[in-house]
């Protein structure tokens, strides 16, 4: 094994979990929160999908074809801060496409649809290279609870918050 070339595939001592952006994106009806908010998003992933084998029986026998890509929801951390500034722009998202009191939403996809990005960086802020992800006509399916007891008196408040969307591009 030669360690040179090995720490040479990496790079500047590879990609790291924790170097990361979120830009958040909200639909026009709700209105983005200040620039600020991504640093709220503490938690992330890069998009992940699948694809199903389309299984056809044969003489006894199974043969597998590649079958329809899945893209998995995609899931973010965000801390809560005082004023709930992000979890009231997703709750006002999540109403309008199906509201809690009237149970109208919005049923027009172009309205609450939006695209999300999900970016590596490296130690100094930068953009990695093939390290930027558009998650294309994202809506987030599901917002968590957010714990209170009053044994936890030295964490911060977070929730997550789950999208689904109908591709992704890599950039």
């Amino acid at each position: 094994m030669d360690i040179q070339l090995f720490k040479s595939r990496l790079g500047a001592g590879g990609a790291r979990p924790n170097q990361f952006l979120v830009e958040l994106a909200f639909p026009a009806y709700v209105g983005s929160p200040d620039l600020t908010a991504s640093v709220l998003v503490t938690g992330a992933a890069m998009p992940a999908s699948t694809v199903n084998p389309a299984i056809i029986q044969y003489r006894g026998r199974e043969v597998k074809f590649a079958g329809e890509r899945i893209f998995d929801p995609w899931t973010i951390t965000v801390i809560n801060n005082n004023d709930f500034t992000l979890r009231r722009k997703f709750e006002e998202w999540m109403d309008i496409i199906n509201g809690r009191d009237d149970n109208e939403g919005e049923i027009e996809w172009d309205k609450y649809q939006t695209d999300i990005t999900v970016e590596h960086l490296d130690r100094n802020d930068a953009p990695l290279t093939g390290g930027k992800y558009v998650l294309v006509q994202a809506f987030p399916i599901n917002m968590s609870e957010i714990a209170l007891q009053y044994a936890q008196n030295d964490i911060i408040e977070e929730f997550t918050v789950t999208f689904q969307y109908q591709t992704y591009t890599a950039q």
